[in-house]
């Protein structure tokens, strides 16, 4: 099958049954600080956090940090790297290698590299012992935010907004953030409020802005949506909290399936 962009295949949405194109498989992207691709049959780019910082002077403290680090014996000074992410942190990271996901058991490989790296960080500490990079680990490498900046859902000033769709990397598919981002443009194209957020491990797409009351608790002690709320789910397009533009079923008691709806998510705030 023709690998197609998300924008592309989203039009198949709106004709009859709400089925997107499942993006794993079909995206690749280079590297980011190790140069390179880390995707298709190698498998997904993967990094080490070494420390993040948040608050004042926080790049600064950073960039320090990582100055020092690539003056240390055994490290490669070239694989030594910072990022300054919207969420308030800065993050000092080093080396790239590339995991797979063993199908059978679901497991990570671990390359022997990045063994070798993560042991090295973790000894590395001062002459009175302290280890500086003892809470080091491997993470997915990380990516630049996209998308309108007036749509991120940061800037709503509400308590709740309808989560309709969830966009996580894996060993194929690094877009995650600009699927996420091409989704709410085509909300927002069908005249939907909508809103997108930008993780470390993930992206989601809302759409409304709701109050406390949105969330309505009865005598029977159950928890409700508001009629309003109701409303929105009832539509086609967000009915559901989709995974990757697919429908995500779960099991059921019964043995059966059932697709996960849309539900209600507290609106993060910026540091």
């Amino acid at each position: 099958m023709r690998c197609q962009s998300f924008v592309s295949v989203l039009p198949q949405l709106l004709c009859g049954s709400v089925a997107l194109l499942l993006l794993a498989g079909c995206a690749s992207s280079s590297g980011v600080g190790g140069g390179g691709s880390f995707f298709g049959r190698q498998g997904a780019a993967w990094t080490i956090l070494c420390v993040q910082l948040a608050g004042p002077d926080n790049l600064s403290r950073i960039e320090q940090i990582a100055q020092t680090l690539k003056r240390t014996p055994g490290i490669r000074s070239q694989d030594v790297f910072v990022r300054d992410s919207s969420d308030g942190f800065a993050r000092l990271y080093y080396s790239t290698f590339s995991r797979r996901t063993d199908p059978k058991t679901g497991r990570r490989s671990m390359p022997a590299r990045a063994r070798q790296d993560l042991n090295l960080l973790k000894e590395l500490g001062t002459d009175s012992g302290q280890r500086l990079f003892l809470l080091a680990m491997l993470v997915r490498m990380p990516t630049p935010d996209v998308g309108n900046p007036e749509w991120d859902l940061r800037n709503v000033n509400a308590t709740y907004s309808l989560q309709v769709g969830v966009f996580e990397p894996t060993d194929d598919f690094s877009e995650y953030k600009r699927a996420a981002a091409e989704f709410c443009a085509l909300l927002r194209e069908q005249d939907y409020q909508a809103y997108y957020h930008h993780s470390m491990a993930s992206s989601v797409v809302t759409v409304g802005a709701f109050g406390p009351d949105a969330v309505i608790t009865r005598s029977d002690g159950l928890t409700y949506y508001s009629s309003e709320v109701l409303a929105l789910q009832r539509e086609e397009i967000l009915q559901y909290n989709l995974l990757n533009g697919a429908i995500l079923r779960v099991k059921n008691p019964q043995g059966g399936s059932v697709p996960v709806p849309s539900r209600l998510v507290e609106i993060p705030k910026r540091p």
